[in-house]
C-alpha cells in the first residue's frame, strides 16, 4: 500500500492522472490460502489505495490468469477485477492485458461487458502466442488487436476514454522499435476498425446471416491503411517510415555511448 500511495505521489510530479494496481499475489497449491479471506485483504489493500487518489485520478484494477501465483491467483479474471472495481467506486475501473488471459479467450467480448457495466479503464497493448508473452503489439494476431478496436468502436464515446497503454518485453529488440511498432499496429487496427460499415453489419446481425456480418468486418481487416498511416506522420511532422528514420538518426548508438549497460543477472529470456 505504501509503495502504490508514493507511486501516486510521483505520479502528481509527472502529471500522470491514473495508478494501475496489479496483485501477484495468489496460491501455488490446493489449501495454502483461504481465497475468500484473500481476496477481503486485497480489496481493504485498493481502499487504503483508493483513498489516496488525488482529484481527477483513476485507479485501474489490472487481473492476471497465473503468474507468479498458478493455483489461484487473487485477481486472476476480468470477473473479479470488476468485482474489486465495483467495490471501490466510481474512480476505480478495469485494466484489460491482451496477454493475461487463457488462450483463445474473446477478449472483445470482456471489452464489450466491462464497458457495458461502465468500467472498461484502459488497456496493455501486448501479443502473445502462449501466455503472458509480452510481444510487440499485433506481431502474434493482429485481427485479435483489430476486434478489439472494432469494439471500441461500436461502443462509441460512452463514457471515460479508455487509457491506451503498452506494458511489453522486449527481450531481444531495441525496445524503442518495438514501441514504433507496436504503437503502428495500434493505430493500423484503430483505423481499420473506422472503415467497417456499421449500418450493414448491425443489419446482418439482425438478419442472423453470419457469412456476410463476418465478411462486413473482413473488409475492414484486410484494408491496406498503411498510405492513410503514412500521410498522417508526414502531416504531423513524423517520418514516413519511423523505424528507418530512427536507425539513421544513430541515436541508439549515442545513448548506449552515454549511459552504458549496467552489469547485473539477466532474466533467462533471450
Amino acid at each position: 500500500m505504501a509503495h502504490n500511495i508514493a507511486g501516486i505521489r510521483l505520479g502528481e510530479a509527472l502529471g500522470s492522472k491514473a495508478l494501475t494496481v496489479w496483485i501477484g499475489d495468489g496460491a501455488n497449491f490446493p489449501g495454502q490460502s483461504h481465497m475468500g479471506r484473500a481476496f477481503e485483504r486485497c480489496l481493504a489493500s485498493m481502499q487504503e489505495i483508493y483513498a489516496a487518489l488525488p482529484e481527477g485520478w483513476r485507479l485501474f484494477s489490472e487481473h492476471k490468469m497465473y503468474e507468479p501465483a498458478f493455483y489461484a491467483p487473487v485477481v486472476q479474471d476480468w470477473g473479479t477485477s470488476l468485482l474489486t472495481a465495483q467495490a471501490l467506486g466510481p474512480k476505480a475501473a478495469c485494466l484489460v492485458d491482451l496477454g493475461h488471459h487463457a488462450p483463445n479467450v474473446n477478449i472483445e467480448m470482456i471489452v464489450s461487458r466491462l464497458a457495458h457495466a461502465g468500467k472498461l479503464g484502459g488497456f496493455h497493448f501486448t501479443d502473445s502466442k502462449y501466455g503472458d508473452d509480452d510481444l510487440d503489439a499485433g506481431s502474434i494476431d493482429p485481427f485479435r488487436l483489430f476486434l478489439v478496436f472494432d469494439a471500441l468502436v461500436d461502443l462509441g464515446e460512452s463514457g471515460d476514454a479508455p487509457a491506451y497503454m503498452i506494458d511489453q518485453s522486449h527481450n531481444v529488440t531495441d525496445p524503442i522499435e518495438s514501441l514504433i511498432r507496436s504503437a503502428d499496429e495500434i493505430r493500423r487496427a484503430y483505423a481499420q476498425s473506422l472503415l467497417v460499415d456499421r449500418a450493414a453489419l448491425a443489419g446482418y446481425q439482425a438478419d442472423n446471416d453470419a457469412l456476410m456480418a463476418s465478411e462486413t468486418l473482413k473488409v475492414g481487416f484486410r484494408t491496406d491503411v498503411g498510405p492513410i498511416l503514412a500521410r498522417a506522420r508526414l502531416d504531423s511532422g513524423g517520418a514516413i517510415d519511423p523505424i528507418t528514420a530512427y536507425r539513421d538518426s544513430g541515436y541508439r548508438a549515442k545513448v548506449a555511448a552515454a549511459r552504458p549497460a549496467a552489469r547485473g543477472s539477466g532474466g533467462g529470456i533471450v
